[in-house]
């Protein structure tokens, strides 16, 4: 009967009776079990200090080249820099996400010992002259 209402979309008889068979015996979550199977190993906290040790020598490397330095795959190492690292890439440069621009321009300044006067934020010194104050 659900076929023929909902065509080639609907479950097979056989994966309905399975499932009416589930919630018979009392299970009630419909997500998938857990899989039985290898873990992944790429992914543990060992590779994730090695990458970081890669970056911290060289912020300009690809993951292609930090994945084969460190003998990971490329998705591992994209996994480790982006989730468990928190890291992202600015500027052909890694660098922490929690870095905003502003604190780039800052450290910019610092290392090239640049003076920075300090100014209020609604100085009239620092407003735009797209306006006259006196006609012509």
């Amino acid at each position: 009967m659900l076929q023929q209402a909902y065509g080639e979309d609907c479950l097979s008889r056989t994966q309905c009776h399975e499932c009416y068979q589930r919630f018979k015996s009392g299970r009630t979550p419909i997500e998938d079990d857990p899989k039985t199977g290898r873990p992944s190993t790429s992914m543990d906290d060992d590779d994730a200090e090695k990458v970081l040790a890669v970056i911290c020598q060289n912020r300009r490397p690809t993951v292609r080249e930090v994945a084969e330095e460190v003998g990971i795959c490329k998705r591992s190492c994209h996994l480790i820099l982006t989730d468990k690292l928190q890291i992202r890439r600015v500027a052909a440069k890694f660098v922490p996400r929690l870095l905003t621009d502003a604190l780039l321009i800052r450290e910019f300044l610092t290392k090239h010992e640049t003076i920075v006067v300090p100014q209020p934020l609604y100085s009239p010194d620092l407003a735009p002259a797209d306006f006259f104050l006196f006609p012509k």
